[in-house]
């Protein structure tokens, strides 16, 4: 069998070794066992591991629901319950983020329909100044 060190597998996966490291320490992907002089040596399947974290973030998971999936992937028990609780709350985040976009897309919209003589009216820099006093 083949092993990579921490900057073949940071390549082949298209990521830096940073992430690599931070992907270990938590728990994203399996301590590699060490050569005597200390370094990593990765199997094959650690590519894989980190192309597919980095699609489920893509997609927008977090790293905390990543480790869960992974753990769900890797055979660990759940229940079936359990499995359609977290899917109902990432619908609901879903939409919540859909509602979020929708409403930028209007502001956005109205925005760009404004003549450059009003545009110190546009919706958006509203929008944007009363949110700005609310937070203040």
């Amino acid at each position: 069998m083949a092993y990579l060190t921490i900057g073949e597998l940071a390549k082949r996966a298209s990521v830096n070794l940073e992430t690599v490291r931070y992907y270990e320490r938590r728990g994203l992907i399996v301590e590699p066992p060490r050569t005597k002089a200390g370094y990593r040596m990765y199997d094959e399947s650690a590519v894989d591991d980190i192309r597919w974290i980095r699609q489920a973030q893509a997609i927008g998971f977090t790293l905390q629901e990543i480790l869960y999936l992974k753990a769900m992937r890797d055979g660990a028990a759940s229940s079936e319950a359990e499995l359609r609780c977290h899917a109902q709350e990432k619908i609901a985040e879903i939409e919540k983020k859909i509602e979020q976009l929708q409403e930028m897309k209007s502001l956005l919209e109205r925005a760009v329909s404004h003549s450059s003589e009003s545009f110190a009216t546009c919706p958006l820099l509203q929008t944007i100044k009363q949110g700005r006093a609310s937070n203040e």
